[in-house]
């Protein structure tokens, strides 16, 4: 059995770690074979993933490509894609849902609901029951390190039944040590195999190891990172893509 690690975050957007680092750390400390870095609306992650696997070309870490979309209302969507051609741009910030979910399909991504009980960022049960099938969903976090009961989970895997949905999950990881948290187990090692799993439904999530816990001084440097530094990051790319004002005449 192979193992996959989805949804975490780089230096990218609002995680403290490099793409470098994150696959140097799975590299050397575990046998996890996918690696799917969703950084918040940017995907330059996995192209730095792909230049870590060049210079390390007997490496067993396969990354893929992946992204978390904020839709309009602050909900979070993620979406991947296995096979090239890999998108460079992704669908713009604060979309509505149903154009944000039209472009990913369109760019041939797979979208997945992340942490669906989370306030504000989640879709919400009784939304997700209500648009799964119509935004085109392919599978939803059923576990995820925050915001859901244990004893909860038998209603959500319910609502993604009722859609024929992937049951997956995440660590959501911002920091190195919470890499391990929730990982993916699905028969094979490469990519097309772990694509395969989603298609077969043989792909299950599990709950796996907390790292070293984080200081106070850690926690407030990545709210920093995640509410000042990349939104200021965010802002100043947008300029930039918009190039120069036209002279005035």
């Amino acid at each position: 059995m192979g193992t996959a690690i989805l949804h975490l975050h780089s230096t990218f957007s609002d995680g403290m770690s490099t793409v470098d680092e994150l696959l140097d750390e799975i590299e050397n400390n575990s046998d996890v074979d996918i690696l799917g870095i969703t950084d918040h609306d940017d995907c330059r992650s996995f192209f730095a993933a792909q230049e870590w696997k060049e210079r390390h070309p007997g490496s067993r870490g396969q990354p893929i490509w992946g992204t978390e979309i904020t839709v309009f209302g602050f909900t979070h969507l993620l979406a991947f894609k296995m096979q090239a051609p890999f998108p460079t741009t992704i669908p713009k910030k604060f979309l509505s849902m149903k154009k944000a979910t039209a472009q990913l399909r369109e760019m041939g991504c797979m979208v997945v609901a992340p942490h669906v009980d989370a306030p504000m960022v989640g879709i919400g049960r009784k939304r997700f029951n209500r648009v799964a099938g119509e935004m085109g969903f392919v599978g939803y976090e059923l576990l995820t390190p925050y915001f859901t009961a244990p004893e909860s989970l038998p209603e959500l895997q319910a609502i993604g039944d009722k859609h024929n949905l992937v049951a997956l999950g995440g660590p959501d990881a911002h920091f190195i040590e919470d890499l391990y948290r929730i990982q993916l187990r699905f028969p094979g090692h490469s990519v097309e195999d772990f694509e395969r799993s989603w298609t077969e439904r043989t792909v299950a999530p599990e709950v796996g190891a907390e790292g070293a816990k984080k200081t106070i001084r850690r926690r407030l440097q990545q709210q920093r990172r995640s509410l000042v530094e990349h939104p200021t990051e965010q802002v100043r790319r947008w300029v930039r893509s918009r190039g120069p004002a036209p002279a005035r005449v």
